[in-house]
């Protein structure tokens, strides 16, 4: 009969896999929520929603998430690439963080002015996901994939390596 590791408050002790996939469930949650409603605004607006990809090999202090190394986490790769012969440069392209969101100008514009109380509201809510993706990931940054129907992937490490955040659309034609 196994006997199951008990931590010393006498209750089984999770397991490194479940308490991974804990913190990984409470990211989800906390992304899903603050990203509720709001959509990224261009051609046609889209949500955002949930992602979580496994690197290839874990994450040290010296190493940086790269547009071909993240091209490969999401099943594209290099040889691919070549084969197809798409220019990385052409499918991929690497921004910022302080630049996504929109501002409460941009808002204004299309909304009911700089007073506009909703608008206040809608500003401080992206501004309030964008704190909540810096604290919860390391390194982040955006990777749009695509030409017309670009995936916009804001994207950091968490928990030991692995890639998560949000992706949305963003229509340019």
């Amino acid at each position: 009969m196994a006997s199951t590791k008990k931590n010393v408050s006498g209750t089984p002790a999770k397991s490194s896999n479940t308490t991974k996939a804990t913190a990984l469930s409470k990211l989800c949650y906390e992304l899903e929520k603050a990203s509720a409603d709001l959509t990224y605004q261009s051609e046609s607006d889209y949500p955002y929603q949930f992602f979580a990809l496994q690197q290839r090999s874990l994450h040290e202090e010296s190493d940086k998430l790269t547009p071909l190394e993240f091209l490969g986490c999401i099943g594209l790769s290099e040889e691919l690439m070549n084969d197809l012969k798409i220019p990385i440069d052409e499918l991929i392209e690497e921004r910022s963080l302080d630049d996504f969101f929109p501002t409460l100008e941009y808002l204004a514009e299309s909304g009911g002015g700089l007073n506009d109380p909703d608008v206040i509201a809608l500003s401080r809510r992206y501004r309030k996901l964008e704190k909540l993706l810096k604290k919860r990931l390391q390194e982040v940054k955006i990777f749009r994939v695509g030409a017309v129907d670009v995936r916009c992937y804001i994207a950091g490490f968490f928990n030991e390596g692995n890639i998560a955040g949000l992706v949305t659309i963003s229509i340019e034609t």
